[in-house]
């Protein structure tokens, strides 16, 4: 009799098979790649930020207190960006967020992990919601898809029923600088639940900042004492386009 767990085997099998036979395109060079999207060559070019604000994120040449953290420091505690938000970045985090991508949730949270992995952990991930209606629009939760892929690298729990949008905002990216604080007043609520101390709220592109601010002092309001912001990529400090 043919067992689940055969079948299961089997089909890791030809899948193994398969990949070595037919590689996955590069998603930027369009070579052969690996099953998470991009070839060694070009996951070795992309933009990783070596220093960067601990506050922020925003990259420095030093790691060190940038002066907007000095005189008026965010809600969070720490923050930490992988790379910076430039070609080919931002083309990869618009793939992962509006074409279906999501196997760039596993690559983007493998390279996070490696250097994640030295900090103090976190006992919660919560990613930033999206509106139930944006949520039906797009299918997925890009944010949800790289805590998933966190949780399950780091073994930290990832809750996404805590954390509500009840403002349907526009998207921040695109609102005038000046208008993205605005926009995100009373964005979200909380569900009622005991907190850990420690939590790391993830997203994908940290930008004004004005989305996990917000997010970040709803979660402060209940208690939690030590918060952290995780994205993909943080924009360097004078470009706030995206």
């Amino acid at each position: 009799m043919v067992t689940m767990d055969y079948l299961s085997t089997l089909t890791q099998h030809f899948k193994q098979l398969y990949s070595n036979l037919m590689p996955i395109p590069c998603l930027l060079c369009g070579s052969g790649s690996s099953d998470d999207g991009l070839c060694q060559a070009c996951s070795a070019q992309l933009p990783i930020i070596k220093h960067a604000c601990p506050r922020c994120a925003s990259p420095l040449s030093q790691t060190m207190l940038c002066g907007s953290c000095l005189n008026k420091p965010p809600e969070q505690d720490a923050s930490f960006s992988l790379f910076r938000y430039q070609p080919p970045i931002d083309r990869l985090i618009l793939d992962l967020k509006y074409h279906d991508k999501l196997v760039l949730s596993r690559l983007f949270a493998t390279h996070m992990v490696e250097q994640l992995k030295n900090r103090v952990l976190p006992q919660l991930l919560i990613p930033i919601p999206l509106h139930p209606r944006r949520l039906r629009e797009r299918g997925y939760n890009q944010s949800l898809e790289l805590a998933k892929q966190l949780s399950k690298q780091l073994a930290i729990p990832v809750r996404h029923d805590i954390l509500m949008r009840i403002r349907d905002t526009p998207p921040q990216a695109s609102l005038p600088f000046t208008e993205r604080k605005k926009n995100m007043k009373q964005a979200f609520q909380l569900n009622k639940t005991k907190f850990p101390d420690h939590i790391a709220l993830i997203d994908d592109v940290l930008t004004t900042g004005h989305t996990v601010n917000v997010a970040a002092k709803t979660l402060r309001q209940a208690g939690v004492e030590n918060i952290e912001v995780w994205t993909i990529a943080r924009t360097v400090k004078h470009d706030h386009s995206h």
